[in-house]
């Protein structure tokens, strides 16, 4: 598995020096939620989303019901459909692993997330990876300890990381996060990353969020932490 280079902070909020992107995104929305800033300081990053799969037979679940699907096949190929188009808004690629989220009642091993994440990883030269904290979702925190797992195992040097969008709100999941990370001896150093062109960055989200609108009929109302300054954290061992 190719290694990143250093990730300095200057590189960030120079126009044309900001690295090229892998971001690992747990479902169809998380990366546009959580991590607009970030796609915004460079075109044609690369999306992937873990749990992009769907279950051999249509299922029904609370969650899909609420974003007005009557099955798992119609909310996935519907929901495949909003993602395009809004990673399209920041010319990024999407990749999508068929991995089934947890509402479909296949739970993957942390290790199998890993290899896959580390083979999509190793498909695109001279990109820096950027993964969720893992925050709260047994999908996100699963996500979460496969990316990790890579910089424990030197299979990765450092990445960044984004705090989940809407996860992060919720009392004590952050603190949580940051206690995992000092359990297993990495380091997380704040990262402060500027868009190049607030307002228009911010405008483009707001565009891009709304490309989502099953899973905004599903949350009832604008996640109100989508709105709040997004964070990123350097990882790397200590």
């Amino acid at each position: 598995m190719h290694r990143p280079a250093a990730i300095p902070d200057d590189d960030f909020n120079a126009p044309r020096r900001a690295p090229r992107f892998f971001v690992v995104s747990p479902h169809l929305d998380d990366a546009v939620l959580g991590c607009s800033t970030l796609l915004s300081l460079r075109s044609g990053a690369v999306v992937c989303t873990v749990f992009a799969g769907e279950p051999a037979r249509p299922a029904r679940t609370p969650w899909d019901e609420a974003g007005g699907f009557a099955d798992s096949h119609e909310a996935m190929a519907a929901r495949r459909e909003e993602d395009e188009r809004a990673v399209a808004l920041w010319a990024a690629h999407a990749v999508r692993l068929d991995f089934l989220d947890a509402q479909y009642g296949a739970t993957p091993t942390v290790s199998a997330v890993a290899d896959a994440i580390a083979a999509q990883f190793e498909r695109f030269a001279s990109r820096t990876l950027v993964c969720p904290l893992g925050l709260w979702h047994s999908d996100h925190e699963l996500v979460g300890a496969a990316c990790r797992s890579l910089l424990i195992t030197g299979r990765l040097r450092a990445c960044i990381a984004y705090e989940d969008p809407i996860y992060r709100a919720i009392p004590g999941a952050l603190s949580a996060g940051f206690a995992r990370l000092e359990s297993q001896r990495l380091r997380a150093s704040p990262l402060p990353l500027q868009p190049l062109a607030p307002r228009r960055a911010a405008a483009l989200k707001l565009r891009a969020v709304r490309a989502y609108g099953s899973q905004l009929r599903a949350f009832g109302s604008f996640p109100l932490d989508v709105a709040r300054t997004e964070r990123y954290w350097r990882l790397e061992r200590a």
